[in-house]
């Protein structure tokens, strides 16, 4: 194995579109229609994932136009580098790559309570829940290892047959759907003021979005794919989104459905019986393990941009030898994911994914506002003069994302906001000995160059 700083370009646009839809519809999608049934009414909840669909766009958007003139690994991280110095860019990986491998912990956490409901072992014994939540992590980081395009396959696979599910799901419920189930659109305590609590239960479906970005040193012609695999995903997502909540208020009355463990296979039990329950866990299991293959690969991709440029240590910035991936920044992200099941293993699946994914959110957030920022101030870079008109055509769509996600922070709670502060805090002391570092020992910096199409 060698310290090269080359990746494999192994991705095409239809991989990198899967890479998006497939990491965007992970477990969430699945208990999604019962959450917000328990939050709000029908009118809010629609609203609620009109309005996150729209905010999402906007960020999208500007991930697309700046991934496709900064094509290299890390996506956010390069953005915000280029856009506001170093250390802004450090925050931007520092969040975004303790988001992601903290987030893997939740994808992995919600394969295991799925699987459980087919072996109560799983769940009922600690031991047993851990050694398997390991092994899903330790089988899917070797895979991402063996090869950007091998992983790509795999998870490229299994989000069609994810959306085939779906698709399936939004017939029947159409074919079942009743009208009188939407009434009242905004029943008492949960009418509009509803909206902010669903919206925040609708963003963890959208991250994500970043995907094609935050691997573009691996994607082909990145200049046009990236830009057109970032507006598919997150179109197919969030039509796909849209459709299963909406049919799903129709084929089961509110009631009903907030209740549900399993809205999805519930609403197909009531038209094909009890048995269909079983297959649409099987199911659910498998389209998971779909995510968990690209959130590793993008929780790589940060860690080894920010360990090339020397803000992270060089050991993430090692690429294997023969397979050309990120090894070292994967099996340290993967070393960080197993102490966290490790540390939570006596907690029921439910509540320790619950946790997790508070965690995870927030890391996001700051991430995405600052990208939109860096498109605004990269535009002269990027588009040469700047008039006024100009500016405000250009910065229009970022900086409505920018809004969007100073909103969506504001809305996740006093708490969840005070976890992600402590977060950011924790990663300055780990700049400064990286900076200090940097600066006692000068050194070439690394070419950003990477390998041509293979």
């Amino acid at each position: 194995m060698e310290n090269q700083k080359q990746l494999r370009k192994g991705i095409g646009l239809f991989i990198a579109t899967a890479l998006v839809a497939g990491n965007m519809m992970g477990s969430g999608i699945f208990m999604l229609p019962a959450t917000l049934a328990q939050e709000a009414g029908p009118g809010s909840t629609m609203i609620a994932w009109l309005l996150t669909g729209i905010g999402s766009i906007f960020l999208a958007l500007s991930f697309a136009n700046l991934g496709s003139r900064y094509p290299q690994s890390g996506g956010p991280y390069e953005f915000s580098k280029r856009g506001f110095g170093d250390f802004i860019g450090f925050i931007n990986a520092w969040l975004y790559w303790n988001g992601s491998w903290i987030g893997n912990v939740a994808v992995i956490l919600a394969i295991a309570s799925y699987a459980g409901n087919l072996i109560p072992t799983i769940s009922s014994k600690h031991l047993i829940g851990f050694l398997v939540t390991s092994a899903i992590l330790w089988i899917f980081t070797i895979i991402n290892i063996l090869g950007v395009r091998l992983a790509g396959k795999i998870q490229t696979a299994i989000t069609a047959f994810e959306i085939i599910l779906f698709l399936i799901f939004v017939v029947v419920a159409a074919m079942h759907f009743h009208a009188g189930n939407l009434t009242p659109l905004f029943p008492a305590h949960k009418g509009a003021g509803a909206v902010s609590v669903a919206a925040s239960s609708t963003l963890w479906a959208f991250i994500g979005l970043e995907s094609a970005t935050v691997a573009g040193g691996e994607i082909r012609n990145p200049q046009k794919n990236i830009r057109r695999s970032t507006i598919l995903g997150i179109s197919i997502a969030t039509l796909l989104y849209m459709a299963i909540n909406f049919f799903a208020m129709g084929a089961m009355n509110q009631k009903a459905l907030a209740g549900s463990p399993a809205p999805i296979s519930d609403i197909l039990a009531q038209f094909f019986g009890t048995g269909i329950g079983r297959l649409i866990t099987i199911a659910a299991v498998i389209s998971i393990l779909g995510t968990t293959v690209g959130w590793l690969l993008s929780t790589a991709r940060v860690a080894y941009a920010a360990g090339v440029d020397g803000v992270f240590p060089k050991s993430f910035a090692k690429v294997h030898a023969k397979y050309q991936t990120p090894y070292m920044a994967l099996i340290i992200g993967s070393v960080l994911a197993n102490i966290l099941l490790l540390m939570n293993y006596t907690k029921s699946f439910n509540s320790a994914f619950n946790f997790v994914v508070l965690l995870a959110t927030l890391s996001y957030l700051p991430v995405y506002a600052m990208t939109a920022a860096s498109e605004i101030r990269l535009m002269k870079k990027m588009y040469g003069k700047v008039t006024v008109l100009k500016f405000i055509k250009v910065s229009f769509i970022p900086l409505l994302g920018f809004i969007y996600a100073g909103w969506a922070i504001y809305g996740s709670g006093a708490k969840t906001v005070m976890y992600g502060f402590l977060l950011l805090l924790a990663g300055i002391p780990f700049y400064l000995y990286m900076n200090y570092k940097r600066e006692a020992v000068p050194e070439e910096k690394p070419a950003s160059s990477i390998t041509a199409d293979i």
